[in-house]
């Protein structure tokens, strides 16, 4: 059997807003470098995404010239952010994602001004330091080593095979021809993958990629964040509809496999 090969990576550094695509990455414990280590919390510090606020989907980003900061763009206006942020510069608080309660270091107020500015409500960015532990759930972890997680949902990593996307495909446009396809990018993945057939990424095991090994912890369960479309955020009942009728198991429905770096190292497209 071919082994699998890279074809696209991307980063996503504030939860829940735009990606960055990528021809090479580091890849850590956490995850890929820079991946989800900012978002927005409300007043109350609880984490923002497209579930309930969509406007984040507006919100683009990408490196800056020498790679050494963000550009975050709204609307034609922009914003510089460093790629990390010290915790001796910058005061630490408390956020919630999920049910996880999480210490994190508050950007600059202009910075967060201006978010709240774009969103006509109050929020805070903030930044997951090196420092702050964040455990995966206990019961996939590979070991007696707690494995660390970003500001992601749950896990550091998504790989999503093209074979599932098409299958996908196939799928919705059999039963509705007039159904756009679906966009990778509906899946927010951080590796897609080639050589694979539909779903075979939820079986890879623990696995080499470049000098990276990573461990498939499970398939991941989708959400009603899917069913807007990344390029004009416009909602409907695709892909969850289709996926419910053949990737639902204990009422969740699956796409894509989550997974943990066992061993850190560098990935590219065609590794």
């Amino acid at each position: 059997m071919p082994s699998p090969q890279i074809t696209a990576i991307y980063i996503y550094p504030i939860k829940s807003m735009g990606g960055i695509s990528l021809n090479e990455a580091k890849v850590g414990m956490r995850g890929l470098q820079h991946d989800r280590r900012y978002m927005l919390i409300s007043v109350d510090g609880r984490f923002l995404t497209q579930r309930q606020t969509p406007e984040l989907g507006r919100f683009h980003l990408a490196y800056n010239a020498d790679k050494s900061g963000f550009i975050v763009t709204f609307q034609g206006d922009t914003l510089a952010i460093p790629l990390s942020l010290n915790p001796k510069e910058h005061g630490a608080r408390e956020a919630t994602v999920w049910d996880d309660h999480v210490q994190v270091l508050a950007a600059p107020t202009p910075i967060s001004a201006w978010f709240s500015e774009k969103l006509q409500r109050e929020v805070y960015l903030v930044y997951l330091p090196d420092e702050s532990q964040r455990s995966i759930d206990p019961k996939y972890q590979p070991n007696n080593n707690p494995q660390q997680v970003s500001l992601a949902d749950g896990y550091p990593i998504l790989f999503v095979s093209e074979a599932s996307l098409a299958l996908l495909n196939q799928k919705i446009q059999h039963s509705n021809p007039q159904t756009e396809a679906m966009h990778m990018l509906r899946f927010r993945p951080n590796v897609v993958m080639s050589q694979l057939k539909p779903h075979e990424e939820d079986a890879l095991g623990t696995f080499q990629l470049g000098t990276a090994t990573f461990h498939i912890t499970k398939p991941c369960s989708r959400c009603i964040l899917t069913t807007i479309n990344p390029l004009t955020l416009e909602r409907g009942d695709e892909p969850l509809r289709a996926l419910s009728t053949y990737r639902k198991e204990n009422n969740k429905i699956l796409f894509g496999a989550n997974a943990l770096c066992l061993k850190p190292g560098k990935i590219g497209i065609g590794h």
